[in-house]
């Protein structure tokens, strides 16, 4: 009797063991796929990331390379299985401490779990939902409308339409997302031969005047005495609060290289983020005649796949 008692009791213990242990690892890795994510420099990398409700739990950081998946290290299954959703963000490579441990906030793309995958998104991160970059043109203006006795139209950009303009030299441009915003700048050479980006100014709306990058209060601060277009571009005919101590005004930007910058408005680097969508380099370029600036993100589809 004692016997049959003692194997009952073995056998309910195996049964229970049985129910209980699955015998599924303790740890799962997410994959990342994505299709023409912006080459970011040197400077900045991509970062994944987890949502657990109030906890952010990274996937990696990666620089993209087109056709590559990105493996993220084991995480523990539970809070893989948890997660809510997906955000992929752009991080600076000189991070450490608790800026490295954290995300940036720059978001680039997110997307909601549906199952085991989900699928990142530009819309409603880096740009407003339904826009993207595929089809936006620019152009713009060797032209220095407040030219004095100093100075002649080799010294200022505009990005207009025609001369005079009427509107600015953008079409499609999409609306950026809260937390971005869009930057012009040339990249000249400086007193020792270095290249050096300046900026043309930040704008929001690219038919309306821009913003200086060292504020409002300073727009248009390198002009000469006559007035400007209230569109963005600049004119660099004096630098009366040295800003550019190493470089010659009036500034000659017949060959400089024109950029366009989407940058993180916490963003105070004085130099292009890594998303440069914009990129025009000039050759001697004629004055009062308009140029292209190429869209380095035409027809290009940003998409991808997180699996857990």
């Amino acid at each position: 009797m004692k016997k049959t008692i003692l194997g009952l009791a073995v056998l309910s213990a195996l049964i229970f063991t049985a129910c209980n242990d699955d015998n599924l690892p303790t740890t799962r890795i997410v994959s990342q796929s994505f299709e023409n994510l912006p080459n970011l420099g040197d400077n900045y990398v991509y970062e994944g990331w987890l949502i657990v409700g109030a906890e952010k739990i990274s996937t990696g950081r990666f620089s993209h390379t087109e056709g590559e998946s990105h493996a993220s290290g084991a995480i523990d299954r539970a809070k893989v299985d948890a997660a809510t959703m997906y955000v992929l963000t752009i991080e600076s490579t000189n991070e450490t401490g608790d800026d490295l441990a954290n995300p940036s906030g720059w978001i680039f793309s997110k997307g909601v779990f549906n199952g085991n995958s989900a699928s990142p998104s530009t819309d409603d991160a880096l740009y407003a939902a339904g826009t993207n970059l595929e089809t936006a043109t620019a152009q713009a203006f060797l032209k220095a409308p407040s030219v004095g006795t100093v100075g002649s139209d080799a010294n200022g950009i505009w990005f207009i339409n025609a001369l005079p303009p009427t509107t600015g030299g953008f079409r499609n441009l999409p609306t950026l997302a809260d937390g971005w915003i869009y930057e012009g700048w040339v990249v000249v050479d400086d007193k020792n031969g270095n290249k050096a980006p300046v900026s043309t100014g930040r704008f929001s709306d690219p038919n309306a005047a821009d913003v200086s990058f060292f504020g409002a209060a300073n727009n248009n601060e390198f002009k000469g005495p006559n007035g400007v277009p209230p569109f963005p571009g600049e004119d660099y005919i004096a630098d009366p609060n040295s800003r550019y101590p190493n470089i010659d005004f009036p500034i000659d930007l017949t060959s400089a290289t024109v950029v366009i910058s989407i940058e993180p408005t916490t963003n105070d680097a004085q130099a292009p983020f890594g998303l440069k969508p914009f990129v025009q380099a000039l050759n001697n370029q004629t004055v009062s005649v308009a140029f292209a600036v190429n869209n380095e993100y035409a027809s290009k589809a940003i998409s991808g796949t997180v699996t857990r």
